[in-house]
């Protein structure tokens, strides 16, 4: 039979991670019943899945009245820094 721990929150509900686990920045997690399971990880590689959200086309009156609040419709840039972005809005 594997190991039981179980993490007891603080006054606040924070869980004290043990000791090897305290100096990752960044874990996965994964719900089964009432168990959640944390994975350490470096990087995060996996986008959400999106497939069973519906697809549906705004209404033109919708578009209408998007267009008389928000007139702005230059293209999101991707950056990882405000200067960087800036850069990009230069070209």
């Amino acid at each position: 039979m594997a190991e039981i721990n179980i993490l007891k929150t603080d006054s606040r509900g924070r869980i004290t991670l043990p000791r090897p686990f305290r100096s990752e920045s960044l874990f996965e997690y994964a719900i089964e019943g009432n168990q959640l399971t944390l994975y350490p990880v470096k990087t995060v590689r996996k986008f959400p899945d999106m497939s069973d959200l519906p697809e549906e086309e705004l209404s033109a009156e919708w578009k209408s009245r998007e267009l008389k609040v928000n007139r702005d419709t230059r293209p999101g840039i991707t950056a990882c820094s405000p200067s960087k972005a800036l850069k990009q809005t230069r070209k």
